[in-house]
């Protein structure tokens, strides 16, 4: 039996959430069939029970796996992506949910007239449970465009795409290169890989709930610096896998990484430290630069080293 869309869901410890998020997806109307593909990551909590009940309440359309042994979010996601074998795949997480019946039908009418288009997503409403009241630009971009391509994805530096509105093409390569397991950016991966055969759509609709509830401990000083470290590699890996075709486009990435962390990671470091911050972020900064802008690396060194040089008298 074919399906049209593949719907891939991470699921780990989403007892509150999970018969929400798979519900909004049964309720789909659509001319084609679709398939949910829930895939709980050795849940400690009652997601597990839940997720049987709506199978088997809905067994044409949500196929659910049971995870063995807990791999975390990426590997879980790998799977996955691997296991997908539809035309189209659309993503969503456990704790997310859409909002519009007719959301994969728009998507795939979309993608279907318009063959040079690789993926496609929509806008999102928010969700905040941790009553911080953060605005809506605190997790996606505001978008000035419909149309983007891969340069898009791969100088952003904040994310573009609600990943739990996003539709791609099944394209990328099978079996998802390993190195997908190293990264901690599965988003940008997927969004990067799918762009490289085609452009990508922004659909001004909102047709899900992103929900926040995240009690801020990813955005701790250490998070934030393992994931800018992974964000390099996972850039660096990229760019080997394409074949190099966008290295100037990914070393401009690079290189505003480079500055970002060489100016906000010093942030708090006095004498030693911040020299050896100096000589660790310093060479990243000099690599990726086409060349020298000697104004800029003046600044650099006065923000560093004679930060009161700066300071209004």
């Amino acid at each position: 039996m074919e399906y049209l869309v593949d719907v891939i869901v991470p699921v780990y410890n989403h007892e509150r959430y999970i018969e929400e998020t798979l519900n909004s997806m049964v309720e789909q109307i659509t001319d084609f069939r679709y398939r949910i593909m829930p895939s709980d990551d050795c849940s400690t909590d009652g997601t597990r029970a839940i997720m049987r009940s709506l199978a088997a309440a809905h067994p044409d359309k949500i196929f659910p796996v049971y995870r063995e042994k807990n791999g975390g979010a990426i590997a879980n996601g790998y799977s996955l992506l691997n296991a997908a074998t539809a035309k189209y795949v659309a993503i969503c997480d456990g704790d997310d949910y859409w909002i519009d019946p007719h959301k994969l039908q728009k998507q795939v009418d979309f993608l279907e007239a318009n063959p040079d288009f690789s993926m496609c997503f929509t806008d999102v409403k928010i969700k905040d449970e941790t009553g911080l009241n953060q605005p809506r630009e605190r997790f996606f971009a505001r978008l000035e465009k419909d149309v983007f391509t891969i340069e898009d994805f791969i100088l952003a530096d904040q994310q573009i795409v609600p990943t739990l509105t996003i539709m791609v093409r099944n394209v990328m390569p099978k079996p998802i290169p390993e190195f997908y397991l190293t990264i901690l950016s599965a988003d940008i991966f997927i969004q990067i890989m799918t762009a490289d055969k085609g452009k990508a759509k922004y659909m001004d609709e909102q047709m899900g709930v992103y929900r926040n509830n995240s009690g801020g401990v990813t955005k701790s000083e250490e998070n934030l610096r393992k994931g800018d470290e992974k964000l390099v590699e996972m850039y660096l890996h990229l760019n080997e896998y394409l074949g190099r075709r966008y290295e100037k486009t990914f070393r401009q990435r690079l290189l505003a990484l480079a500055k970002t962390r060489l100016i906000y990671e010093a942030k708090g470091k006095t004498g030693l430290a911040k020299l050896s911050h100096y000589f660790r972020r310093m060479p990243d900064y000099i690599k990726y630069s086409e060349k020298i802008n000697f104004k800029e690396l003046a600044y650099y060194h006065v923000v560093l080293f004679f930060p009161f040089l700066l300071k209004e008298k």
